[in-house]
């Protein structure tokens, strides 16, 4: 009986021990883009890695979709038409706001059918175009009305909202068509020391329809892929891993050694009384 108390505490540290190692998240698991990483010499400047990027192909305008339209037309002569023109480029100019908050109200909504309703030329199907592509016919379409007409289209709602293992999951914003995954992922504070670089999951909104696609942003060979470069309306969410589920954070860990301390202090104390 004597023995099996005296080992009571020594039980209590192993416990510890255990739950600790445990519980560790490995420093391989930390990494993003290490699966394919050689053994290197330190000092030692070399390639460990080369990948053909797909070219990012361009947005296409979907129903739901935000489009900012500015129209600009000129009575005088081409000089002063292109003064205005360029500088209405500029986002300082004008009262209009540019904002998240204000693109709702200064944007036109593409409607369920993929359509949109303009002044002067009614309503025009723009679901399927780039916005290059819709500027060249609102030019054309402007023409017999307006003199020297000129049309900038800009896709709004550019955002991808990133959920899960982030330092700051929500919606971000991006102004690039070149923007990637690890560029979003950047915009959200990075990985959490909990995410799960090898299971990110990728939301994409098609038309009428969504896909889900996995990705392991451990293996270099996802760079290759359409899905490096993200579009509009993404939606990323990066797994735990499962040391998540045993909540070692500082804290956490703290709390639960320091009760174990005190049950194994405890069991030490009535041990003592006892023998005495």
């Amino acid at each position: 009986m004597m023995q099996l108390e005296l080992k009571a505490p020594l039980t209590l540290y192993l416990i510890i021990l255990l739950f600790f190692f445990g519980s560790c998240v490995s420093h391989q698991e930390l990494i993003t883009l290490n699966g394919g990483d050689p053994q290197i010499d330190r000092g030692l400047n070399r390639s460990v890695h080369k990948s053909s990027l797909l070219t990012p192909t361009n947005f296409k305008i979907q129903p739901a979709d935000l489009l900012v339209i500015n129209i600009n037309a000129f009575e005088g002569n081409t000089t002063q038409f292109l003064q205005q023109e360029f500088a209405s480029r500029n986002l300082n100019n004008g009262s209009r706001e540019y904002g998240p908050d204000a693109l709702y109200y200064n944007s036109y909504e593409v409607d369920a059918n993929g359509y949109i309703t303009l002044p002067l030329i009614d309503t025009l199907k723009v679901s399927g175009l780039t916005t290059n592509q819709l500027k060249s016919r609102l030019d054309e379409a402007y023409k017999p009305y307006l003199k020297m007409a000129s049309t900038s289209v800009k896709l709004a709602n550019l955002r991808v909202t990133i959920l899960g293992e982030v330092e700051s999951p929500g919606v971000q914003y991006f102004f690039s068509n070149q923007t990637t995954i690890l560029e979003a992922i950047s915009l959200a504070g990075d990985f959490t020391d909990f995410g799960n670089r090898q299971k990110v999951k990728l939301i994409r909104r098609e038309g009428k329809s969504t896909k889900t696609i996995i990705l392991d942003l451990n293996k270099p060979d996802f760079l290759g892929t359409e899905y490096y470069f993200i579009h509009p309306n993404d939606l990323i969410y990066i797994e735990p891993i499962k040391a998540k589920a045993f909540d070692v954070g500082a804290q956490s860990v703290g709390i639960v050694l320091s009760v174990i301390s005190t049950a194994a202090l405890l069991a030490n104390i009535l041990f003592d009384l006892k023998n005495k």
